[in-house]
């Protein structure tokens, strides 16, 4: 029997479904312009998560380069920098932001210093 294209409209959708990156509900059976939109917005929303996942990938390499290893952030800017640090990365892999008092910027300022440092700054907000 021949594979068709509605085998494969319909494999692509099981299979994103499976997945969790697409509900059954955003299309119906016979609504093509609904799947497509489905299937297009799920791959939007990877492109997001893929280029947030490769931000993160790039500070953590950016503040080894700088400090060699995690402990030496803490040796060096004290165990609230190195936290900071490590709640930072989770804010730009998640596209957010971390909040931190005057203090606490002031002493994870290194970051600043990083080569991309005014880009991860920004996943920073003060707070009084």
């Amino acid at each position: 029997m021949a594979y068709s294209c509605t085998d494969i409209v319909d494999d692509v959708l099981n299979d994103m479904v499976i997945r969790s990156w697409i509900k059954p509900e955003q299309y119906g059976p016979d609504d093509p312009q609904a799947q497509c939109d489905a299937v297009l917005g799920a791959i939007s929303d990877a492109d997001v998560s893929l280029r947030l996942a490769a931000d993160a990938k790039q500070f953590h390499a950016e503040m080894l380069d700088a400090v060699e290893t995690l402990t030496g952030i803490a040796e060096q800017h004290g165990v609230l920098a190195l936290a900071n640090v490590v709640y930072l990365q989770t804010a730009i892999l998640k596209g957010g932001a971390i909040e931190l008092t005057r203090g606490e910027a002031e002493n994870s300022s290194f970051v600043r210093d990083l080569p991309s440092g005014g880009r991860w700054w920004q996943s920073v907000k003060l707070i009084k």
